[in-house]
């Protein structure tokens, strides 16, 4: 996996900021190798 921080326009960043919620979906993709999905849930 290759790590680059966070883009800009995202979070804070955004107007208005934006951070993720209970219900979002979080995706990586590699080629050749697949997509790893991680739901966000509230505790």
């Amino acid at each position: 996996m290759i790590l680059t921080g966070t883009p800009a326009g995202v979070g804070v960043a955004r107007t208005p900021p934006r951070w993720l919620v209970d219900g979002d979906m979080v995706e990586v993709s590699v080629g050749g190798v697949g997509t790893l999905r991680n739901p966000v849930v509230r505790p």
